[in-house]
């Protein structure tokens, strides 16, 4: 029954699935570490007329949402192609019906659960590939997502210090920090309680970054595996509004890491 109430629900959105564990490349990598992952891919910022990244202001222009295929998507049609009109799809789900919304999230992940288990692999949930939402507002039925499914394990990656009180909370969320440009006391007084920090370089990752050790975080996004205390280091991807005219120009924003400490060769 559940499984037709979802297939009702797409088909009325025109989409084939709201979340899934193999249409990322990044999510694809935590393979490797036997870490199979469903993630959420909603519409960044205010794109879908709601905003779900409320600290975006530096960052909203880059986000990942204009890479890869949807990139190539915006850049032959000078306009949202596929991804970006289901995304934005999603979203506006999210927000004016939230019992259809997590009737058909809470059926994803119980079906990618089974897919893990079958293959032999750990389960993790990312719900905000692309936004910066409270997990605690995934709500069905007086539950919260995290409630839902207490071994599961979920993360995100946050700009917002509020956020960082819910891994005390949930010991089944684990959250990395995010470095904006412009926020550097949030984030060294999360790296002295022992959690982890994400920075954007431009190119190539430094050995440390304000004298902590920065790690190689291109490599999978399991990040609750890491160690806190730490930066997550990232090399930032060229997005659709990088290029004008079909030329690319170099960002202008703090989002973006250029002075970089003990560069490796």
């Amino acid at each position: 029954m559940k499984k037709i109430i979802s297939n009702q629900i797409k088909r009325q959105l025109g989409i084939s699935y709201l979340g899934s564990c193999s249409t990322s490349p990044k999510l694809i990598k935590s393979l490797n570490r036997n870490v199979m992952t469903y993630g959420l891919y909603l519409a960044p910022y205010n794109i879908s007329g709601y905003n779900v990244c409320p600290e975006s202001f530096n960052c909203s222009k880059y986000c990942l949402h204009g890479s890869g295929r949807s990139k190539i998507e915006f850049l032959a049609r000078k306009e949202a192609g596929t991804i970006q009109n289901a995304r934005i799809k999603k979203t506006r789900l999210f927000f004016e019906d939230r019992p259809a919304f997590m009737s058909l999230l809470v059926h994803e992940i119980s079906q990618a659960t089974k897919k893990a288990k079958e293959a032999g692999m750990q389960l993790a949930v990312r719900l905000n590939c692309a936004s910066d939402l409270s997990p605690e507002e995934f709500t069905l039925d007086g539950k919260n997502i995290l409630q839902i499914f207490p071994n599961l394990q979920f993360y995100d990656y946050s700009k917002i210090p509020g956020h960082m009180q819910l891994v005390k909370k949930y010991a089944n969320y684990d959250l990395t920090f995010s470095y904006s440009g412009e926020n550097w006391n949030d984030c060294e007084a999360f790296l002295k309680q022992g959690y982890r920090m994400a920075v954007v370089f431009e190119s190539g990752l430094p050995a440390t970054f304000k004298g902590y050790p920065v790690i190689n975080a291109n490599d999978d996004d399991i990040r609750f595996l890491d160690n806190g205390g730490i930066i997550c280091g990232l090399t930032y991807k060229k997005v659709a509004n990088d290029y004008v005219d079909g030329k690319y120009q170099r960002p202008d924003t703090t989002f973006i890491t250029r002075k970089q400490e003990g560069l490796c060769a």
